[in-house]
């Protein structure tokens, strides 16, 4: 089958059409990718340092939430009962660890803006986007437990799903047949029979 000269002018010129969009996307996901580890390196460095409304307790949590560092001032525990001090103790944890989190989706979220998901490169092809880091979801708000109560609810819902998930004991064994009084008596001798 021979090409006419229009016929192949167009594939070229479609031919270079496409190669100019691969190089454009190959050209932006370099960027990207030198902006993410950029911003990789940053979010990994990133912390929160903390200091309780009293002054009583200091707390300075990493990029991934955890505690790092605890401090308690020398006259915390002349000043303050350890109920309360422990209150600090978790409202900077969960404050230093909303912070971080925030700080990291500052960084990332200038990244994942704009960004085409597969479906609008390539047609046919699947949504990506829900399998994708979201850095511009909100923060649950921390569960304030009942400050009046000492119980460990997490032990509580433990035991709670262990008893909804554990099969009921085996039955007990069944009781062995009581005796007859025949077989209650002794022989005659037990040294009868053949030495």
């Amino acid at each position: 089958m021979a090409m006419s000269g229009d016929d192949r002018a167009r594939l070229e010129a479609r031919n270079a059409a496409m190669k100019e969009q691969v190089n454009s996307l190959m050209d932006t996901f370099n960027r990207q990718a030198g902006m993410l580890r950029d911003a990789q390196t940053a979010a990994a460095q990133t912390t929160a340092s903390l200091t309780s409304k009293d002054g009583l307790v200091r707390a300075a949590v990493d990029s991934g939430g955890v505690l790092t560092q605890l401090e308690f001032a020398p006259s915390a525990f002349e000043r303050s009962t350890p109920e309360a001090l422990a209150r600090s103790v978790l409202h900077l944890a969960r404050e230093g660890a909303s912070q971080v989190k925030r700080q990291v989706n500052d960084l990332m979220s200038p990244l994942t803006e704009g960004l085409p998901d597969l479906s609008d490169l390539v047609e046919g092809a699947p949504s990506l986007s829900a399998l994708l880091p979201r850095f511009d979801a909100p923060v649950p708000p921390p569960v304030t437990p009942d400050e009046d109560s000492f119980e460990d609810r997490s032990a509580l819902a433990h035991r709670a799903e262990q008893a909804r998930t554990t099969p009921p004991p085996p039955p007990p064994p069944a009781a062995r047949p009581r005796r007859t009084s025949d077989e209650d008596e002794l022989p005659d001798s037990w040294l009868k029979g053949s030495y």
